[in-house]
């Protein structure tokens, strides 16, 4: 905290200056006082930069995404004037040090204390997702330690999920120390690497330390991307809870709701009740109370110079910076020594030893803020006062968390060289076939057609169910409205085509004209958030949470997601009992008659009983699996590190195949032949199922492994690497790639959604435009 200088303004809006809190490479922040007495804290973009119209344009977006985000574990925007004459933004003022200044200053948290920041950050980002945003710059110093919980701050390079963003093409972004892998490779970034942020962010809060280090940019991002973290000093749990975050596949990571329940089962309110900071910090906070409520009130002492006498300037003047937005000094990476004993960031800020270079681009766009009817005069036609936004509720919570890590990210870890876009021998691909028709809609949701007698079934926001002719699908036979947004495929069980309602509700749609068949409630006892199958001509599986729980041996599982079996004829919902092991990632089942067949959080694949719901087999792999399993002919086939074939019954091993470098990274299975992308070399591998005998391998130009290989009897399809690109179709008989589809567009985490019916039609989705092929 220092006084204001002769270069800062003495009010900015209705709102008088008291101090400056902290400066970076975008702005300055300020102590200010409302005319009523509330404190907030202000900031401004610097006057050198006031007429850069890329920094007012990123200004903006930073404001429009502070005001989007809502909960208790954020700083509210109350105020803004993005366009004066110089661009602002009001926040609430937290009474408390960042994390890395408490943790410079008085050493690592206790374990309590760490539970309690996991679980406040986790709440933060579901708050972060539900607004349809990623952060992107998770760190120490933009996470504030306040009496009553951890509030995240800083949205200056947050961005959209929705694919939009300004970011500079291949251009870095974030603190490099606290990346997650796809980000340190300028891959596509989705909400996971949030979460990744979250694992750095808790080890150094454990331990003193970052899980990454290297004194040269290019050696801490190289650890980023292919060492596994340094978890030195870090006690149990924590250690298994941020190895949940620090999977390098983002597809692997913990979402933000288990986050929360592993850190805090009784919710993070109950553990900040009676204090959750050790003593030293908690003094901390109540001297900077202090000496916030005594800045500008000093009679006699002149607006904006804070320190009136001498003695409030020696009490207060060596404090920690109170509220830091943690903006890096410039727009450029410059590499420094990560452990600094102490030493002030290039910023000028004291107590920022632990913070990495920053470099921060223009984000997306997020939802406006909502201007009120109270606002005080405006100052230029931006300013506006902001609604405080309540947390989002549990279904939003949910809905958030199950939409965000549907959505394909990219895969950080798994690195290819690129190749042009020939087959083998560098033989050019034939043209693409045109497609026979064109479907425009709005945005469709991440889930790949459905297909019945002769149509397609697809979802698109804000929740209709559109039916398509396979011949001719430019104008949608029907439409059914009001489904939820949940992005996973309809099912066809109980002679309806059934989707998800709102709350607990699952309604059943006519095939034949898009009529509304059924609307069942299960009651206010249950949520349910994710469609995962049928298991029957009557039952679904259905993720979703139980809100009562019946016993304490059920644990988090009961209380953040849990398994059900629901009876649609019966109308009755039932648990099925999910192990602790099975919290870990995101749940990815093949569901066939019988068995429930899942990769779990332990490295293990898992098959249980639709019945009884009891574990029939465990198979530990010992490594990392990809979320997505396959299974053909009572044969259960995983891939990692290799790909294995699993008796279903009893899960033996019945062959093993180990590729001669790289990993194989996603599945696809027809007939009787298992497909499997291959890393390094880039290309899709074709094996008998029976025996593993490999049939062929077809190189290809680098692909999306994170979506599934979509096989038909002819041709089997794969997504290009970047989805401006399309995708990729290769002959299922001799294994050559044929051509490459592409409608030129990007759509950032907006991936292509693919799907063959039984006579070798496609249906290809991207964005808001479904193309329906031909069969080969």
């Amino acid at each position: 905290m220092e006084p204001l200088g002769p270069d800062d303004p003495q009010d900015l809006g209705p709102y008088r200056l008291t101090a400056r809190l902290g400066a970076g490479g975008m702005g300055r922040v300020y102590l200010a006082r409302t005319a009523e007495g509330r404190i907030l804290a202000v900031k401004a973009i610097r006057p050198e930069l006031m007429g850069d119209r890329n920094f007012r344009i990123r200004f903006r977006r930073e404001v429009e995404a502070a005001g989007a985000v809502g909960g208790r574990f954020t700083a509210p925007v109350v105020d803004a004037d993005p366009d004066g004459a110089t661009p602002w933004l009001a926040t609430e003022y937290i009474a408390g040090p960042t994390l890395a200044e408490a943790v410079a200053e008085h050493g690592p948290l206790p374990v309590e204390s760490v539970l309690v920041l996991g679980a406040g950050i986790a709440e933060a980002l579901i708050s972060v997702q539900a607004a349809g945003l990623v952060h992107r710059d998770l760190k120490p110093s933009n996470v504030l330690l306040a009496a009553d919980g951890p509030r995240v701050i800083d949205f200056g390079i947050v961005r959209a999920t929705d694919g939009y963003d300004l970011t500079r093409s291949g251009a870095l972004f974030g603190s490099f120390e606290y990346m997650c892998p796809e980000q340190a490779t300028g891959e596509p970034l989705g909400p996971e690497g949030d979460i990744f942020s979250v694992g750095s962010v808790l080890t150094y809060a454990a331990s003193g330390h970052a899980p990454f280090s290297g004194t040269a940019a290019a050696t801490l991002l190289y650890q980023v991307v292919h060492s596994p973290p340094d978890l030195t000093g870090v006690p149990d749990p924590l250690d298994k809870i941020i190895n949940l975050c620090l999977t390098k596949d983002p597809r692997l990571r913990i979402t933000p709701d288990k986050l929360a329940a592993a850190c805090a089962p009784g919710g993070v309110e109950q553990m900040t009740e009676d204090g959750w900071l050790p003593p030293s910090v908690t003094i901390s906070i109540a001297l900077r109370t202090a000496a916030v409520e005594t800045l500008g009130t000093t009679p006699g002492a002149p607006a904006g110079v804070p320190f009136a006498g001498a003695d409030d300037r020696v009490a207060y003047a060596n404090d920690p910076v109170p509220y830091a937005y943690g903006q890096g000094p410039d727009d450029t990476p410059v590499p420094r020594p990560l452990r600094d004993s102490g030493a002030p960031y290039a910023s000028g800020r004291p107590g920022c030893a632990d913070e990495a270079p920053t470099v921060a681009d223009p984000p997306g766009p997020a939802p406006s803020a909502v201007p009120a009817d109270t606002a005080p005069d405006r100052t230029s036609p931006g300013h506006r006062r902001i609604i405080p936004r309540p947390g989002p509720s549990r279904r939003t919570v949910l809905a958030a968390s199950a939409g965000a890590t549907a959505v394909a990210v990219g895969a950080g870890l798994l690195l290819t060289r690129g190749e042009k876009p020939a087959g083998e021998s560098g033989r050019p691909l034939g043209p693409p076939p045109k497609p026979a028709w064109t479907f425009r809609s709005d945005p469709l949701l991440q889930a790949p057609a459905v297909f019945n007698e002769g149509t397609a079934l697809v979802k698109t926001r804000p929740g209709d169910m559109v039916c398509l002719d396979l011949k001719d699908g430019t104008r949608p036979k029907w439409v059914y409205e009001g489904i939820s947004t949940s992005p996973t495929p309809t099912v066809q069980t109980f002679d309806a085509a059934v989707a998800l309602g709102e709350g607990s509700t699952v309604i059943g749609v006519d095939l034949a004209n898009g009529t509304e068949r059924f609307t069942l409630d299960f009651g206010p006892d249950f949520r349910f958030d994710t469609l995962l199958g049928r298991t029957s001509d009557r039952a679904l599986s259905v993720l979703g949470v139980r809100l009562q729980r019946e016993s304490d041996d059920q644990g988090v599982a009961t209380s953040t997601d849990t398994v059900f079996s629901v009876d649609l004829a019966a109308r009755r919902a039932e648990v099925i009992a999910i192990s602790p092991e099975d919290v870990g990632i995101r749940l990815l089942p093949v569901i066939i008659p019988g068995y429930f067949v899942y990769a779990d959080g332990l490295r293990n694949v898992t098959v249980r009983s639709i019945e009884s719901s009891d574990v029939l087999w465990r198979h530990p792999v010992g490594y990392d699996l990809r979320p997505g399993l396959a299974v053909l002919d009572r044969t259960v086939f995983a891939i990692g590190r290799e790909l294995r074939a699993l008796n279903l019954l009893d899960g033996k091993i019945r062959w093993r195949v180990t590729p001669d470098s790289g990993q194989f990274a996603s599945l696809g299975a027809q007939g009787n032949t298992v497909y499997v992308t291959g890393t390094n070399p880039s290309g899709v591998y074709a094996f008998n199922a029976a025996t593993g005998t490999r049939r062929w391998f077809c190189p290809t130009p680098r692909l999306n492994v994170d979506l599934p290989i979509t096989a038909g009897p002819e041709a089997l399809y794969v997504p290009a690497y970047k989805n401006r690109n399309g995708f990729y179709a290769i002959d299922a008989a001799r294994g050559r790639l044929l051509w490459n589809f592409t409608d030129g567009v990007e759509t950032g985490v907006n991936q292509w959604q693919l799907a063959v019916d039984g006579t070798g039609r496609l249906v290809a989705q991207h964005y808001d435009r479904t193309y329906g092929f031909a069969a080969p």
